[in-house]
């Protein structure tokens, strides 16, 4: 008769075995959920085949949102949640392109913070997404609004550096295109003085159940912060202006970026109600769906 005896070597082969087993089964389901999405992406071509479409735009920043959401919900343990989502990020932005083309440019400025929303792009749409930094707004605009591939990162307005960009953006005819996504989507507290951006692309403003929505006010004359959210309340909607700017648009002389705490759809009645003097025109910029926001992040 013999006895087997455990050793720490041997302890520690028959835990790298089982970790060995835990890669394997993650490939495994990596190449099943490639499989699936092939299968979506063969779907949406027939649909939109038959609308007599001759694409469809892949991108879904509201259901990534979502997904990212539930996972966050059932995490725990000692992996902290941005390496998660920087996970899921890479496989969701690997999936996008299976399914058509996918690109981004980035509005970089010609300064140091140019890395920053340049992290923030790779960090979120992928490592190997083809991508393009440049330091003019305008460009970032120009390309996406003549490409449904593509997407735009640009700064968030109010925080510094070619912020005034949406001042273009809604005055500039770019009807085609909407704001998206705010990055980064994980906020830490107190880890929150790094660069935020905007994300534009040929996609709806979808409601995820707690988003911000973004609407431009032209307006005849000047406005103090206190009369916007007048105005804006007397239609029946909360929000607070987070920029302003002076533009030569017609009757329009001045330009407000309204920010609302939830989601608003292009055709709410409330916007027709916004649509008299002193305003000139109510224009719909998007939004997206609000960041996850931890005091701390698992380590």
């Amino acid at each position: 008769m013999t006895t087997e005896t455990t050793t720490p070597d041997k302890a520690l082969a028959d835990v790298r075995k089982e970790i060995d087993a835990i890669d394997d089964a993650l490939q495994d389901l990596l190449m099943k959920r490639t499989e699936l999405v092939v299968e979506v992406a063969e779907a949406k071509a027939r649909a939109a085949s038959a609308a007599g479409q001759g694409s469809f735009v892949a991108f879904r920043p509201g259901r990534e949102a979502e997904v990212l959401r539930r996972l966050a919900e059932r995490h725990e343990g000692r992996l902290p949640l941005r390496v998660l989502v920087r996970l899921w990020r890479e496989i969701m932005a690997a999936m996008t392109r299976i399914q058509g083309p996918f690109r981004v440019d980035v509005f970089g400025g010609s300064g140091s913070e140019a890395l920053g929303f340049w992290d923030l792009a790779r960090n979120y749409y992928g490592s190997t997404t083809p991508m393009d930094i440049h330091d003019d707004a305008r460009e970032v605009l120009r390309r996406v609004g003549h490409d449904r591939s593509a997407i735009g990162i640009l700064p968030q307005p109010g925080m510094g550096m070619g912020d005034q960009w949406w001042v273009a953006f809604a005055t500039g005819g770019y009807s085609d295109i909407r704001i998206v996504a705010r990055l980064p989507f994980i906020d830490v507290e107190k880890e929150d003085d790094g660069a935020q951006a905007l994300v534009l692309a040929h996609s709806n403003f979808e409601s995820t159940g707690d988003d911000t929505a973004l609407l431009a006010l032209s307006t005849t004359e000047s406005l103090s912060d206190s009369r916007v959210a007048t105005l804006v309340k007397a239609a029946g909607i909360e929000g607070r202006r987070i920029a302003s700017a002076k533009i030569e648009n017609g009757a329009a002389k001045h330009i407000y970026l309204i920010e609302l705490p939830h989601h608003l759809a292009e055709d709410d009645e409330r916007l027709a109600a916004l649509d008299e003097e002193p305003v000139a025109e109510v224009r719909l910029l998007g939004g997206y769906a609000n960041p996850l926001r931890l005091a701390r992040d698992g380590e």
